[in-house]
């Protein structure tokens, strides 16, 4: 079973003086869950996501991924393991501008010796991007360059989905439709799917909400 299980997690910058960003944070996110996680600006939220996903390294704590420490994993163990385990989406993005849809697709699957088969096809109509293919990044809207990423996230199957303000940079109708996509593409898999936000209307959504206030979990809900 998947699992994302994290204790004490605390994370700070700089020695003289010390800048607290999460302040012992605990919790767990079990298989199949849409998270979401919110809080003010500069609340430690984003910060909590990187941690989670072994994009950034806590200063005291732990989190294990499906019963495994992260920081006792290397380099090379850890990003093999956000590789294959994992798909993030960000809110800027990230498509590589010189590749076309497709290619920008192709990458995770070439990454982890997938079979592209009828893949790409298939996910660029999952996401309504039905022959746009050999488009290039900045030929797409905002809305459909997030359904992409979105797309490239999920296209390997991975067990966790991590969403950083995925709609940040849309307007309402976008952002909307990223969020119902996200959610029924993920659902529809069995994926977990942790999102950083500060839409209200996502919380509707969510299995379990945790509310961060200045570094730490104020509040644990699942619904």
């Amino acid at each position: 079973m998947s699992e994302i299980i994290f204790e004490s997690l605390t994370r700070w910058y700089g020695e003289h003086p010390r800048r607290l960003v999460l302040d012992g944070v605990s919790g767990k996110i079990t298989d199949g869950q849409f998270v979401v996680v919110i809080g003010r600006s500069g609340s430690g939220k984003s910060t909590l996501l990187n941690l989670l996903g072994g994009l950034d390294t806590p200063s005291q704590g732990l989190v294990k991924v499906d019963g495994v420490d992260l920081a006792t994993m290397n380099d090379g163990a850890l990003t093999a393991l956000r590789r294959r385990r994992m798909g993030f989406v960000f809110q800027s993005y990230n498509l590589i501008p010189t590749l076309s849809v497709a290619d920008n697709l192709r990458l995770p699957l070439q990454l982890n010796g997938i079979a592209e088969g009828n893949k790409v096809s298939e996910w660029l109509a999952r996401v309504d991007l039905q022959g746009r293919e050999h488009d290039w990044p900045d030929q797409l809207s905002g809305g459909e360059q997030q359904r992409v990423a979105i797309a490239r996230a999920l296209i390997h199957e991975p067990a966790y989905i991590f969403a950083d303000e995925p709609t940040g940079n849309l307007d309402l109708a976008n952002a909307e439709r990223i969020v119902q996509l996200l959610d029924s593409l993920c659902r529809s898999a069995g994926r977990t799917l942790i999102m950083v936000t500060h839409a209200p209307e996502v919380v509707g959504l969510a299995d379990q909400l945790l509310t961060i206030r200045e570094g730490r979990l104020v509040e644990a809900e699942g619904h």
